[in-house]
């Protein structure tokens, strides 16, 4: 059996289990308890694989493939809706990728996953409500759009996001990067990463919270961020000392990080130049050893990080052109697992 195949079996398994069921009843012992047109697979795989269509051709389409010559109404399919608890599909999701990791399948460079952490502001419906609970990011005097702060963590080698938290529209994406990498070895384990950042999560107190725990990570800096350490390096790939007096600890007086920055006193890391077409250049910021990681793999790996940024665009299509694939194996698994009973 193909891996695919294999974890979409899983995730069937997953899905039709008494105790996944109970999950999702919201409290109530009776919902997704009596055959219908649209049990709680259907009703996760129809959600899952929208395409953007209206509601009936979306449950036309979806009947087509799945239950030949069977239709269910709007209404029918709602009333299902309604009785499932939302955080059924984030169990799911964990339970897809703690497989997909077990597997040993999967790509790696140099033996570590390559990680990277982003945010991105989301346009939601506008409501009073809306407003209230996520903010706009709207100039003033312009009509108010309601929008999320997404902050997720996304492998780029293997096309998986292994973390994703909605927030308020402006919200602080290292404070929120590192809750989520507290959390990423619930999914893959021991597996070693690189996580690679954007100019918006540089801190000093970030980068001692990743050493501490012994995470390795490439960081984009602004000019203004280190700009002595900037100017006095030796060379396009030095390793520079981090001088953490008064002015740095300043901010985090009074607290655990504080406390640890003046316990330390200074660090040492990386700073790596990499040119770009227009006379520019970056400056990167990693604790990856030299001997392993050379100037120029650094820069490889920062830009695989941008790989990430056609995903999103991306991932609907690869699920939409892959929903026959989908439900063409469901049918095939389901008949297996009715065969065993």
């Amino acid at each position: 059996m193909k891996h695919s195949q294999k974890r979409t079996f899983m995730d069937i398994e997953k899905m039709t289990s008494d105790e996944f069921k109970a999950f999702c009843r919201l409290g109530n012992k009776n919902h997704f308890t009596r055959i219908r047109k649209m049990p709680l697979q259907d009703l996760l795989f129809t959600m899952i694989n929208r395409k953007g269509l209206t509601l009936a051709l979306e449950l036309r389409n979806y009947m087509k493939l799945a239950h030949p010559g069977v239709s269910i109404s709007k209404p029918g399919y709602l009333k299902q809706r309604m009785k499932l608890n939302p955080d059924a599909f984030l169990e799911l999701y964990k339970y897809h990728n703690r497989n997909f990791y077990a597997d040993s399948t999967f790509s790696t460079y140099k033996n570590h996953l390559i990680l990277a952490a982003d945010g991105s502001d989301i346009n939601i419906p506008t409501t009073t409500e809306t407003l209230k609970l996520y903010g706009s990011a709207s100039r003033k005097n312009t009509k108010p759009q309601a929008q999320i702060g997404l902050g997720c963590i996304y492998d780029v080698m293997n096309r998986m996001i292994l973390e994703s938290d909605c927030n308020k529209v402006k919200f602080n994406e290292m404070r929120l990067a590192e809750k989520q990498m507290e959390r990423i070895p619930e999914t893959i384990g021991s597996i070693p990463y690189v996580i690679i950042m954007d100019r918006g999560y540089p801190s000093t107190p970030a980068f001692i919270h990743m050493m501490d725990k012994d995470l390795k990570f490439i960081v984009r800096l602004k000019s203004s961020d280190y700009k002595k350490e900037q100017a006095v390096m030796a060379a396009p790939d030095a390793w520079v000392d981090i001088c953490l007096d008064k002015s740095r600890i300043r901010h985090y007086q009074g607290t655990d990080i504080g406390r640890r920055m003046a316990e330390l006193g200074h660090v040492t890391l990386r700073m790596v130049k990499v040119p770009l077409p227009d006379n520019k250049e970056e400056i990167l910021i990693t604790n990856l050893p030299s001997e392993t990681f050379d100037h120029l793999k650094i820069a490889e790996l920062y830009l695989m990080r941008w790989n990430k940024e056609g995903y999103f665009s991306q991932s609907s299509s690869f699920f939409y052109d892959n929903s026959s694939v989908i439900c063409r194996n469901y049918r095939k698994c389901m008949g297996i697992m009715q065969n065993r009973v």
